[in-house]
């Protein structure tokens, strides 16, 4: 219940400092949650899009239960499979046996991992049974044991969406600026709050993160090995059509004169990634994590400029139908299956913060049930909504599109006057 929370914390933006103090970009740091600000980590890093490594992040978190309390979970996967750091017994009791999302890291499907549907008591089980195999090959003599195993990844499972009353982690305090989920928890939809969980070996392909938002991964146990890119050095592992690799590693990326960043991320840290940075993760032992993707006043012009461009290549792709009646209409149906959003859902976002913003009431600035933004975070947040509207207004492909949305936008922005 509400009235049994705690005080909300506050969330005291102020003033963007001296630029050139922003952030040392020949490195990625670890940074303690102790001594890491909400300030310094909005402009340091987010504002700045670079990457941080955020350590003692989930102290309190419920699913800390999910692993063994008394295993080293930096080294128990690593030397053998007989202790694994995952309390299988305790997942089961806490979680019921959900339909859970299924990648099989063994098989592609049209560049990317064959997608599964399993009940999760069933993953559990076909998870442990690959631990057996792989103790199997451990123990046998025979100098040719190929013993079938399961590599299969639990990912993009919304499991905070499918048992709201399991409060088992609390978003940190650096990610709840949060547009993106602000408007979708509210509004009761499909969110971007996942679980991911995985055998030593499964890893996720060669990707940037949907809208170009950003991701934050907070590892509960295990270790991940990442593979991290800057913007625009992913265009030098491009082939003549310009598709990028499905896999990477560092003798690709070292050919290819690529700058990357290596990151070793074990239990109770969170990294953050900023939007347009391609990344490849290994689970380097047995792995469970908790991630979102989410977008805010910091990323959302790159989010905007990435919806253009996505529409710019519909365009491209049917420009021999532009006579058909409501082509536009069609475009925008295609932009939201191919890249998520479409102009409309990209406008009622802004509209939802905006109303949000300008609200003087207290839990409409509550984020995550946990946090309360400052005045000034209030009004950096219209701001930005109010520039971004200054540009869309003047852009041709909104003034054509349907659903009078360039009368939305005029009709915000003179409010946000």
């Amino acid at each position: 219940m509400a009235s049994a929370r705690a005080a909300p914390e506050l969330l005291a933006l102020q003033p963007r400092p001296n630029p050139h103090s922003d952030v040392d970009n020949t490195d990625i740091q670890r940074r303690h949650s102790t001594e890491l600000g909400y300030n310094e980590f909005y402009w340091r890093y987010m504002h700045a899009n670079w990457p941080v490594i955020i350590t003692d992040v989930s102290n309190t978190w419920e699913c800390r239960n999910w692993a063994h309390k008394d295993c080293d979970t930096d080294t128990a996967n690593a030397n053998t499979r007989n202790q694994s750091p995952i309390n299988f017994d305790y997942l089961r009791s806490r979680i019921d046996d959900l339909a859970v999302p299924v990648a099989d890291c063994n098989a592609t499907y049209f560049n990317s991992h064959a997608k599964l549907e399993l009940k999760f008591h069933d993953f559990l089980e076909r998870w442990q049974r690959s631990m057996e195999v792989d103790n199997s090959k451990l123990q046998t003599t025979e100098p040719n044991c190929n013993v079938a195993k399961d590599n299969l990844y639990l990912k993009d499972w919304h499991l905070a969406a499918q048992l709201p009353a399991y409060e088992f982690y609390q978003v940190p305090k650096y990610f709840a600026s949060d547009w993106l989920n602000e408007q979708l928890i509210e509004e009761k939809r499909d969110d971007y709050r996942f679980v991911y969980m995985g055998p030593k070996d499964s890893w996720t392909s060669f990707h940037s993160d949907v809208f170009g938002s950003y991701s934050w991964s907070t590892n509960i146990v295990g270790h991940k090995k990442w593979l991290i890119l800057p913007p625009g050095e992913e265009l030098k592992l491009a082939d003549r059509l310009g598709n990028l690799p499905f896999s990477i590693d560092e003798p690709l990326l070292e050919q290819h004169n690529v700058r990357y960043f290596t990151i070793n991320q074990t239990a109770n840290e969170a990294v953050f990634v900023p939007s347009g940075w391609y990344h490849q993760v290994w689970n380097v032992t047995d792995t469970i994590s908790v991630n979102h993707n989410w977008f805010n006043a910091c990323n959302v012009p790159l989010v905007w400029r990435n919806l253009l461009s996505n529409l710019q290549a519909v365009h491209r792709e049917i420009a021999d139908c532009q006579q058909m009646d409501n082509f536009e209409a069609h475009c925008q149906t295609m932009l939201r299956a191919s890249f998520g959003i479409n102009y409309l859902d990209f406008i009622e976002l802004l509209e939802f913060i905006a109303e949000r913003r300008k609200s003087t009431t207290n839990n409409s600035q509550l984020l995550f049930h946990r946090y309360q933004m400052n005045a000034y975070h209030v009004q950096y947040d219209l701001e930005c909504v109010r520039q971004l509207l200054e540009e869309m207004r003047q852009e041709p492909s909104v003034q054509q599109c349907p659903a009078q949305l360039h009368e939305r936008c005029e009709r915000l922005w003179q409010q946000l006057q």
